[in-house]
């Protein structure tokens, strides 16, 4: 028998209303009465200082957190703005298919190679050429066959098809790569010499990329020694990190890390601890962080460091400043942790990614969990305020859309016909037969049947 799991908040949708509906209207109606489930069709995850944005399987955007200054891309900013659930980003529909949060801002490239960027622009971040803040996604000017982003404190980079990397944004100690520190670009600029790259991340002052002869080249901000090359000199334009081989690389505040068969090597900025080395030294150049050997993704915070390893089906272990309860291991009171502790979640997670106060992994039922500070909304667990902190993982809240075929919008002609015949108990063709959007991206049924299992909580479908 179908049923709906109990509600996340409690339902106003009686019966006495939902009868008078027509069929589609009644089926939807039925759907946003349906709980928030535990799991959500998100399939990439990221951390920006104090807001963190997933992406959806359809090709969405959720953000959820700060949105002072629009990051979070909903058309609103602000104070009081903040969105302590997630809400979609207005403006490119179901384009997207990778995502970058930054320090007060947010990009995604799109599947046709386009960039857009939303929220603070003082700086030119959002790289469309003038420095007014967007509380909605803009283009990228001069940005094409784009494939990933990365977003910094103040700047903004984009891997192209094909290995190059552009740049925009804040450039006042070298960090567009571009040979020069003139204070910012308002639009993309090349980044010099990088012909080959597989991967770029952004720090707060500093870009990495990762190349793919496995050799990582690093630019921009070096006083703390994140870029790698042996010095504490800032670099306009990229420097290799000698006899050093990666295949995986993310750049926090003032240090970056990577992994490499299993293994973390960390350098820059070690303030409590966070290279994972066993000391608080600043390092120029790679250090092994201990008590790491099956890592698969590393995350770089503020003070803190966070990997994904694969043993005992996908653990997240941290270390550095536990202040704020980031480490997720339970334990919220300051202190400097040298050795890796575990989240504590029995969750099987793909990814972690880390903000300035808070971590958040994403598990591989396509669900989010995010713990540590949530004064901002930061955690997604549908409240905030002064004093709020999560020691331990939460589950973000999940947001059952009513775009059951994932087009970018709800129309009752297919998405109310899909949910009536879903909720009517047909299966397969049934289902889809001459209602999908025209440009769906669920388009069968087993597709259907797991969006509104995970997102909307439906249970009882037929097979």
């Amino acid at each position: 028998m179908l049923r709906l799991f109990r509600p996340y908040r409690s339902c106003r949708c009686g019966l006495s209303v939902v009868s008078r509906l027509p069929q589609a209207l009644c089926a939807i109606a039925l759907l946003l009465c349906a709980p928030h489930a535990l799991a959500q069709p998100y399939t990439q995850i990221s951390a920006g200082e104090n807001h963190t944005c997933a992406l959806l399987d359809s090709g969405g955007v959720h953000c959820w957190g700060l949105n002072l200054r629009g990051q979070l891309g909903n058309g609103m900013s602000g104070t009081g703005q903040e969105q302590p659930e997630p809400v979609r980003v207005i403006g490119i529909q179901n384009a997207a298919a990778h995502i970058a949060a930054g320090r007060e801002h947010t990009c995604a490239a799109l599947k046709d190679g386009q960039v857009y960027c939303w929220g603070y622009n003082f700086r030119g971040q959002l790289g469309n050429g003038n420095t007014v803040t967007q509380p909605a996604p803009v283009p990228v000017s001069g940005v094409a066959n784009a494939i990933a982003v990365a977003t910094g404190g103040d700047h903004s980079c984009a891997l192209i098809s094909g290995g190059t990397i552009k740049c925009w944004g804040y450039n006042g100690d070298g960090e567009l790569g571009a040979g020069s520190t003139a204070f910012t670009s308002l639009t993309p600029l090349d980044v010099i010499g990088i012909t080959n790259a597989v991967a770029v991340s952004a720090g707060l002052l500093h870009t990495c990329a990762l190349l793919a002869n496995n050799r990582v080249r690093c630019w921009g901000y070096n006083n703390n020694g994140a870029l790698g090359d042996g010095t504490f000199t800032n670099r306009n334009a990229p420097v290799e990190i000698p006899l050093f081989v990666s295949t995986s690389i993310d750049a926090g505040w003032n240090h970056t890390c990577s992994t490499y068969s299993g293994s973390v090597y960390c350098w820059g900025d070690n303030s409590n601890g966070i290279l994972g080395d066993g000391t608080t030294t600043d390092r120029n150049a790679p250090v092994q962080s201990q008590g790491i050997n099956a890592a698969t993704a590393v995350a770089a915070g503020e003070l803190h460091t966070c990997v994904r390893v694969s043993s005992n089906f996908g653990q997240i272990q941290c270390w550095g400043y536990s202040g704020g309860g980031r480490l997720g291991n339970g334990d919220a009171p300051a202190a400097t942790v040298l050795s890796p502790v575990t989240a504590l979640a029995i969750d099987s997670f793909v990814a972690v990614t880390a903000g300035r106060l808070h971590t958040c992994g994403l598990t591989s039922a396509g669900s989010a969990k995010c713990w540590g500070g949530n004064v901002l909304a930061q955690v997604g667990s549908g409240h905030f305020g002064t004093g709020d902190v999560h020691t331990v993982p939460q589950f973000v809240v999940p947001r059952c859309e009513l775009d059951i075929d994932g087009d970018g919008s709800f129309n009752a002609a297919t998405d109310g016909v899909l949910a009536a015949r879903a909720l009517a108990g047909m299966s397969g063709a049934a289902v889809t037969s001459n209602v999908l959007g025209a440009g769906a991206t669920r388009t069968t049924w087993p597709q259907i049947r797991k969006f509104l299992e995970t997102a909307c909580g439906v249970a009882g479908l037929a097979s």
